[in-house]
């Protein structure tokens, strides 16, 4: 089969012949790069990803924690449920959402995280934090800032009691906790785990867990158990009730998942 190629001219010189020709070429050459580029792309869908035949059943309903739910994106578009080989599926996001299990999607792996990330590991300080400005202060004055002989960035001040209250998503099984009672402070304090969540209702008074440090004990580390808990508070008071306690709490405290 001929190929014709117009031209303006009706006779063309040797250098135009050349110049279409060399287009042409690139041209075939742009389009065989092409080609390869979407066999490559076919064969790697092909590899890792399957066709299946389902489907949408938007007659299912839902019941979650015995209140009626329905299942959306998160742009608020309700989801249906798709039958496959006699199964029901929803998007993973959706259901970790609905059930408070944090959810992250890594492109790089590419992996589904779903609740704690293996290894993450936050300061207090970087995790969103509520606090009594009255009798719960953070301060970054180096006057301040230097606790048993050790300089640090930044504090939670407690002279008297207070709450301290972090949201932290269900992100992380332990709060490690940095603290220590400081000169003219005498007495033992305790620093009380409590479920802060919305949906805590009346066990939100309940303590979960305690630790307590003496003014001679230094800098001491309290591990306290977080696992599954979108909000915690941490209440810090002397058990006798004495009205000053100088606790510290230090900015080398953190949130992880070990």
């Amino acid at each position: 089969m001929t190929e014709v190629i117009s031209c303006d001219c009706s006779i063309s010189s040797p250098g135009t012949v050349i110049e279409l020709m060399k287009k042409k070429a690139l041209f075939l050459l742009l389009a065989l790069a092409a080609l390869s580029a979407a066999s490559f792309g076919s064969a790697y869908a092909a590899a890792n990803v399957e066709p299946i035949r389902a489907f949408f059943n938007r007659d299912i309903s839902f019941v979650l924690n015995g209140e009626r739910w329905e299942p959306k994106d998160a742009s608020g578009k309700t989801v249906s449920p798709i039958i496959y080989q006699g199964t029901t599926y929803l998007p993973v996001r959706v259901l970790a959402e609905a059930l408070k299990i944090p959810i992250k999607y890594d492109a790089a792996g590419p992996t589904i995280y779903i609740g704690a990330i293996p290894g993450s590991k936050a300061g207090i300080f970087a995790v969103p934090m509520e606090i009594d400005n009255v009798y719960v202060t953070t301060t970054r004055n180096p006057s301040e800032t230097k606790v048993h002989g050790k300089q640090y960035a930044q504090i939670l001040k407690i002279d008297q009691y207070g709450d301290v209250i972090f949201t932290t998503g269900r992100q992380y099984k332990r709060l490690v906790l940095e603290a220590a009672v400081v000169s003219p402070g005498e007495h033992d304090v305790e620093f009380s785990l409590y479920n802060a969540s919305d949906l805590a209702s009346n066990t939100a008074e309940t303590v979960l867990e305690k630790h307590t440090i003496s003014p001679e004990d230094g800098v001491t580390r309290m591990i306290f158990n977080v696992e599954g808990l979108e909000k915690v508070r941490i209440h810090v008071q002397s058990p006798n009730l004495n009205p000053f306690i100088y606790a510290r709490i230090l900015d080398t405290s953190y949130f992880d998942n070990e």
